[in-house]
């Protein structure tokens, strides 16, 4: 009987090993979301739902204090910012939305995803939230969001933090748009395996580790996303807002622009060009890192946004 009870207890934890292997491989969507929702556990996030004008948001928050709000990228969601949170949530209600179009939000019927209508809905967003005065953050796409948000309503804003923003028209070429400019395709579309490694290449100076299983299950979402992200890119080319420089120019909403230095997505010259046209605004440039700081460097980011607001 002692042996019998022995063998089951050897046996019981091989089993749940097997069983873990087994859903590891097999159910690759699985892990990753288990994974995902640790990593929003972590840095006490959690996932939220609200209508706004008849759209569905989905959002990550947590933490207590003045509201923070994140806006990701282009092809990117919500959980971009999930590496920094935990660095920010001790000093914020961090608030980071899929904008519609991207992550689980719903898509626009209309089709619409312009810089000018996405800021129209983060405003629609906050409004619902009962938010009336925050700090705005962005990154790429999102920087450019936020920086025309700043300009239509700088009295609702406490700060801003712009992540290599987009939309900075005198700033030097980056390494994509000469790509693009060659008729080369569009490193942040995704049509294949080998075009998911030349994203991380493009976006990273040091690639966060992705286990094979949980990679080949991120190919294949970014393979399902390719005809909106293609979309959208073409609607974010013909520029619908005058360029950052002019729109911020003047504008006396403390500002920290932040870029890493061998950013290929957008060219590192933006930074100092909007640190020269806003009387408030700080640039950081950190050394080797790429297109995505707040993952790549996610404690050193938080870092120079606390320093800078004087919370450390």
């Amino acid at each position: 009987m002692k042996k019998t009870i022995k063998k089951i207890f050897l046996l019981v934890p091989l089993v749940i090993l097997i069983g873990l292997i087994g859903v590891y491989f097999l159910f690759p969507g699985v892990t990753f979301d288990l994974l995902r929702k640790a990593e929003r556990s972590a840095g006490g996030l959690e996932q939220r739902s609200i209508d706004v004008k008849g759209l569905r948001i989905e959002y990550l928050e947590g933490g207590k204090g003045d509201a923070l709000v994140l806006l990701h990228g282009f092809g990117a969601n919500k959980d971009n910012w999930t590496r920094i949170g935990k660095y920010l949530t001790p000093h914020f209600r961090v608030i980071a939305p899929d904008l519609p179009g991207f992550g689980q939000s719903s898509p626009d019927p209309e089709g619409d995803y312009t810089i000018s209508v996405q800021a129209e809905r983060v405003k629609a967003f906050v409004r619902t939230l009962g938010i009336k005065s925050f700090h705005l953050g962005g990154n790429s796409m999102g920087g450019n969001i936020a920086g025309v948000y700043a300009a239509s309503y700088p009295k609702d804003l406490k700060s801003l933090l712009l992540i290599a923003p987009a939309g900075i028209a005198s700033s030097e070429p980056s390494e994509m748009f000469r790509w693009l400019k060659d008729g080369k395709p569009n490193p942040l579309v995704v049509e294949s395996v080998e075009d998911y490694e030349r994203l991380l290449d493009f976006v990273f100076v040091k690639r966060p580790f992705i286990p094979r299983p949980i990679k080949k299950f991120l190919v294949q979402e970014a393979i399902e996303h390719r005809p909106l992200n293609r979309k959208i890119f073409k609607q974010l080319r013909s520029v619908d807002v005058p360029p950052l420089e002019e729109l911020l120019k003047g504008l006396k909403i403390p500002a920290l622009i932040v870029w890493g230095e061998k950013d290929r997505v957008l060219h590192v010259s933006g930074a100092k060009i909007l640190e020269s046209v806003m009387p408030k605004a700080k640039a950081e440039v950190m050394d080797s890192v790429g297109h995505l700081p707040m993952i790549e460097k996610p404690e050193d980011t938080a870092e120079l946004y606390l320093s800078f607001l004087e919370l450390r």
